[in-house]
């Protein structure tokens, strides 16, 4: 594959349990937000768009730069972070991924991560990269996990869903997919080597 991918973080969450937003917590010293960008940046050209919701104002107080990739790119890392609002996080993680979906080139690629998952390691995000399919989803241990990887002719189609239905769920959205088409070819599961602690 020429162009990676770009990862999405969703961290649009209320975090009530943690009574902090997740991206925020502790992680060896910085912040776990920051530790995510950082283990995307060996990809080829990797680029992060972060979708917020909840509690904007608390990472844009803990990480002033993230003002600045509202507007543009910011550089963190080596990698290119871009920052979207989404303004209708009371509709859940689906309006999030579609406020940030609506800012990415209808072209490329993009892999799915929920900020309180850990990224992928270097080898496993290599394979979902690779992988040529509409849509693949990691799995370990028969388990569905992270990130997923969309193909534009897939995750285009999410943009037209009315973010308020019931159907609005990529969840929902993916078994559809798998239930309309005879295709196997269209979705895969990559076998991963995480193992679970």
């Amino acid at each position: 594959m020429d162009e990676s991918p770009i990862l999405i973080l969703l961290a649009g969450g209320k975090s009530t349990r943690m009574g902090s937003p997740k991206g925020l917590l502790n992680f060896h010293g910085t912040l776990w937000i920051l530790e995510q960008i950082s283990r995307f940046k060996h990809v080829k050209n990797p680029k992060v768009y972060i979708g917020l919701g909840y509690d904007n104002e608390r990472y844009f107080e803990a990480i002033l730069w993230f003002t600045e990739a509202l507007d543009d790119f910011y550089d963190y890392d080596g990698v290119e972070v871009k920052v979207v609002l989404n303004k209708y996080p009371k509709l859940g993680s689906f309006s999030t991924l579609q406020a940030v979906l609506d800012k990415v080139d209808i072209n490329t690629a993009v892999l799915i991560q929920p900020i309180d998952v850990p990224l992928a390691d270097e080898q496993n995000l290599a394979i979902i990269i690779n992988e040529n399919n509409n849509i693949v989803i990691p799995n370990c241990d028969s388990k569905n996990g992270h990130p997923v990887k969309l193909k534009p002719e897939f995750w285009n189609t999410l943009l037209s869903i009315d973010r308020s239905s019931k159907e609005a769920r990529l969840d929902l959205q993916i078994k559809s997919t798998k239930l309309s088409t005879e295709k196997k070819s269209n979705k895969s599961k990559i076998n991963s080597t995480i193992s679970k602690k």
